[in-house]
C-alpha cells in the first residue's frame, strides 16, 4: 500500500468499506503500524470571485487529518479507526467544505468522540493476549533483522574486495581455493587479510557454513551486480543527456574471437563523458549488415537511437566490413549521426602512407624497426643496452606511428651510445653468437651511414610536430573545430620543414661525414638528390594530411562557436554558416530564431570571449544559464558531443587485454565485460561508492539473483 500517494490502494476507502473493528488483530496491527495516509488531493472550493485548493500543509497542521483519493474527501484517521459512532462527517461521511476547514477541524478535535478515539488509538493492543504473541513475533523479527544487518555488513566487505580487485585489474581466482594451499587466489586471500583485522568477518568466515562468500558463484554474482549498478547510472546519464555519440573499436581476444568495444560520449552536468558500456563479440565474416545491426541494437538497448548525432569508428572489424557501408546503415536509423573517422587513426595512416611511397623511407624504417627488435632477442643484448645506453628502445607497433616517433627520437638521441654498444659486441666476438655479431656489424654501419642519419634527423623534425597533434587528438575534451585548426597549423608547420634542409644536411655531414657519390655523380648532384628526397618526404606527408582531413564541409556549422571568429561575427553575423546548421541539424533546436539571438548576444559580450565549446558549456552550467540561453546550450552540447578520436576506446581495449588472461578465458563474456567496466570506469565506480548509492543497490541485485533471504529486512 502506498501511504503517501494512494496510487496502489486507497486505504481510507477500504476502511470505510470494511471497518477497522471487523478486521483481524494482525490486520489491525498492520494498519496502525503503517499510519495515516496523506495523499495529494485535488479538492477545490469555488466561491464568488475566488477558488480555494486543498493544501498538503494541512496534514502537518492537524496530525489526525487524512483523506481518500477515491471520494476526494477529508477524514479523521483516529475516528475512521476507533470511532464508536455509526454516523459522522469526520469518521464516515467525509469533509469537503474548504471555506471553513480550519474552524471545523478545531471544533472536531475537541469533541468527545475524537478524544475517545485518540485514547483508543494510543492504548491499542495493551489489554489483549494477541499483543503478547505479537511481542514474541516482534522479538523474533528483531533478532532476525539483527542477523540481516550483520550479514549485510559482511556482504559490504565482500563488495569492497570485488571493487578493489576490479578497479586494480587483478585476477580473482587461484589455482586452488581450498583451505590448504598457500595461494588461494587474490579474492580469498584479500578476504582472509581483512578478517585478521575484522572480528565480525573472521567469525563469519570461520563459522558460517551456508554462506562464506568465497564461491565462484558468489564472486560472479557480486561482479555482475556491481557492473549492473554502474550500467544503471550510465543509463541515467544518457537519459538526461541531450545528444549521444557512439564510438567503436575492435580487438581480438586470446581465443581469436573478434571483440567490439562500445562506448558512448555525451554531456552531463559535470562536462563531457566518454563511458565504456560493454564488449560485443563479432562473429562470422564481419559483414557491414552485421556490424551495423549490432550497433543499432546496442543504441536501442540504451534507448538513445534518436539522440545519436555522431558515430566514430576505428578498428579492423569496422574497416573490413566496409566503413562507409556501416556508417550509412546506422544513419538510416539515426539520420543525425554524422560519421567521423578517428582523427588519430587517420594521422597514423597519413604518416604511414606518406613514407611508404618512397623506397629510401621504407628501407630506413625497416632497418630502424630491426634495430629495436635486436635488443629483445637475448638477455645479454638487453643487459648491454641497459649498461651502455641506460635506456631501452621502444617497441614498434605497425598500427601506431607514435611508436616509430619514439624510436626515432631515442635512436637519434642515443646514436653515439648505440655505436659504442655495437663496437663492444664486435670487440668481444667470443661472448656473442654469430647472428648477434652479424647484426651488430650491420647496425653499426647503418648508424654511421649518411643516408640513415639524414633520414633520422629529417623524421625527428617532422615528428616533433606530429607528436603534438597526436596528443591533441587524443584529448577527449577538445572539440572538432579546434582539432581541425590544429591539423591545419601542423600541416603548415611541417611544410616549412623544407627550409631546414641545409641545416639538416650540414649537421649530418658533421656527424656522419660527407655522403658517398655514386659513379659519375658530382658533389652538387649528391646534395640535390638529398634535397629532393627531403622535399618529397615533406610534400607526401602534407599532401596526405590534406587528403585525409579535407572533407569536413558537413562540420562547417561548428565554426559558429569558434572563439577566434567572434570579433568578425560581432561585425557581421555568419548567415551562411548558420544556414548550414539549420539545414543539417535544424530539427535539434526548438527555436532557431532564438538561437540566432543568443549567438549574437554571445558574440557581443566580453564574458564569452576566448571560450571554446567545452569552456562555453562549463560557463553556461556553472552560471545557471542553461535555461536562459537554452538554444546556445544545445549547440554547445552538440559541438562537444561529436568525438574526434577513439582514444578512450583504445584504452578500453588495452584494459581488455590486461584483464583477459588464459586462465580467465573460460569465465565468459559477461564476467569479462563486468570486470572491464570496473577497470575502465573506475572513476564512476568510486563516485557511486562515495555517494553511498553502491552498497544498498548491489545488495538488492545480489539478493534478487538467488533470493538470499538472510539479507532482506522484515
Amino acid at each position: 500500500m502506498n501511504m503517501d500517494g494512494g496510487e496502489e490502494t486507497d486505504l481510507v476507502a477500504d476502511l470505510l468499506a470494511t471497518p477497522f473493528w471487523r478486521r483481524t488483530f494482525e490486520e489491525k496491527l498492520e494498519i496502525v503500524r503503517k499510519g495515516r495516509p496523506t495523499p495529494q488531493l485535488n479538492l477545490t472550493k469555488q466561491g464568488k470571485g475566488y477558488v480555494r485548493h486543498f493544501q498538503s500543509t494541512n496534514y502537518e497542521r492537524y496530525s489526525w487529518l487524512t483523506a481518500s483519493v477515491k471520494s476526494c474527501k477529508l477524514y479523521c484517521w483516529k475516528c475512521v479507526l476507533f470511532s464508536t459512532e455509526r454516523v459522522g462527517v469526520w469518521s464516515h461521511g467525509g469533509f469537503v467544505n474548504l471555506s471553513c476547514l480550519s474552524k471545523a477541524a478545531t471544533r472536531h478535535q475537541s469533541t468527545t468522540g475524537h478524544l475517545q478515539a485518540t485514547v483508543l488509538s494510543k492504548t491499542f493492543g495493551q489489554n489483549q493476549v494477541d499483543p503478547q504473541l505479537d511481542e514474541q513475533v516482534r522479538r523474533e523479527k528483531e533478532l532476525y533483522n539483527e542477523k540481516v544487518k550483520k550479514n549485510r555488513e559482511i556482504l559490504k566487505r565482500l563488495i569492497d574486495c570485488v571493487i578493489f580487485l576490479g578497479k586494480q585489474e587483478l585476477s580473482f581466482m587461484g589455482p586452488d581455493e581450498s583451505k590448504e594451499p598457500t595461494n588461494r587466489g587474490n579474492y580469498v586471500e584479500l578476504l582472509s587479510l581483512l578478517a585478521e583485522h575484522d572480528t565480525d568477518l573472521h567469525y563469519h568466515l570461520s563459522t558460517n557454513k551456508a554462506f562464506t562468500g568465497t564461491s565462484d558463484q558468489i564472486q560472479n554474482d557480486l561482479i555482475s551486480a556491481i557492473a549492473e549498478v554502474m550500467g544503471e547510472e550510465i543509463r541515467s546519464e544518457i537519459n538526461r543527456a541531450p545528444f549521444v555519440a557512439v564510438m567503436v573499436d575492435e580487438t581480438t581476444d586470446v581465443s581469436n574471437t573478434g571483440q567490439l568495444a562500445l562506448m558512448l560520449r555525451y554531456v552531463t552536468d559535470t562536462g563531457v563523458k566518454e563511458r565504456f558500456v560493454r564488449f560485443d563479440v563479432v562473429t562470422g565474416n564481419k559483414r557491414a549488415d552485421d556490424i551495423a545491426a549490432l550497433l543499432i541494437r546496442f543504441l536501442e538497448d540504451h534507448d538513445c537511437l534518436d539522440k545519436v548525432v555522431a558515430q566514430c569508428f576505428d578498428g579492423a572489424a569496422v574497416t573490413a566490413s566496409g566503413l562507409n557501408e556501416v556508417q550509412a546503415k546506422v544513419k538510416e536509423k539515426a539520420p543525425m549521426a554524422l560519421f567521423t573517422h578517428c582523427y588519430a587513426h587517420q594521422l597514423n595512416l597519413v604518416l604511414t602512407q606518406g613514407v611508404s611511397k618512397l623506397r629510401e623511407c621504407k628501407t630506413f624504417f625497416s632497418h630502424l624497426n630491426g634495430l629495436a627488435a635486436f635488443f629483445s632477442r637475448t638477455p645479454d643484448c638487453t643487459q648491454l643496452l641497459d649498461d651502455i645506453c641506460q635506456r631501452r628502445l621502444p617497441r614498434v607497433e605497425p598500427s601506431r606511428w607514435q611508436c616509430s616517433s619514439d624510436l626515432v627520437n631515442e635512436v637519434s638521441e642515443k646514436r653515439a651510445a648505440l655505436q659504442e654498444l655495437f663496437e663492444h659486441i664486435l670487440e668481444h666476438l667470443d661472448d656473442y653468437n654469430d647472428e648477434s655479431v652479424r647484426c651488430a656489424d650491420g647496425y653499426k654501419a647503418h648508424l654511421e651511414n649518411f643516408e640513415f642519419v639524414f633520414l633520422l634527423s629529417t623524421f625527428r623534425g617532422i615528428f616533433e610536430y606530429s607528436d603534438v597533434l597526436f596528443r591533441v587528438l587524443e584529448n577527449k575534451k577538445l572539440d572538432v573545430q579546434f582539432c581541425l585548426k590544429i591539423v591545419d597549423d601542423v600541416c603548415y608547420t611541417i611544410g616549412k620543414e623544407k627550409g631546414r634542409f641545409a641545416d639538416i644536411f650540414e649537421s649530418t655531414v658533421h656527424v656522419a661525414g660527407a655522403p658517398s657519390a655514386r659513379r659519375g655523380q658530382a658533389e652538387g648532384d649528391i646534395r640535390a638528390r638529398y634535397q629532393k628526397l627531403h622535399s618529397d618526404i615533406v610534400d607526401n606527408i602534407v599532401a596526405q594530411i590534406g587528403n585525409r582531413f579535407k572533407d569536413h564541409e558537413k562540420l562547417l556549422f561548428l565554426s559558429l562557436l569558434d572563439p577566434q571568429q567572434f570579433k568578425a561575427y560581432r561585425k557581421k553575423f555568419p548567415d551562411s554558416v548558420f544556414s548550414s546548421l539549420t539545414q543539417s541539424h535544424g530539427s535539434l533546436f526548438d527555436d532557431l530564431t532564438r538561437l540566432k539571438t543568443e549567438l549574437t548576444v554571445m558574440y557581443g559580450m566580453a564574458g564569452f570571449e576566448g571560450k571554446r565549446p567545452a569552456d562555453l558549456l562549463a560557463f553556461l552550467q556553472q552560471n545557471a544559464l542553461k535555461e536562459s540561453m537554452c538554444q546556445l546550450y544545445t549547440l554547445a552540447c552538440l559541438a562537444v558531443t561529436i568525438p574526434v578520436a577513439t582514444a578512450s576506446v583504445e584504452r578500453a581495449l588495452s584494459a581488455h587485454k590486461r584483464i583477459e588472461t588464459y586462465s580467465r578465458s573460460t569465465n565468459g563474456e559477461t564476467r569479462l565485460s563486468s570486470l572491464a567496466s570496473m577497470a575502465i570506469e573506475k572513476d564512476l565506480l568510486l563516485e557511486l561508492n562515495r555517494t553511498g548509492v553502491l552498497y544498498n543497490r548491489v545488495i538488492e541485485l545480489f539478493v534478487s539473483k538467488e533470493s538470499r533471504m538472510d539479507f532482506v529486512f522484515i
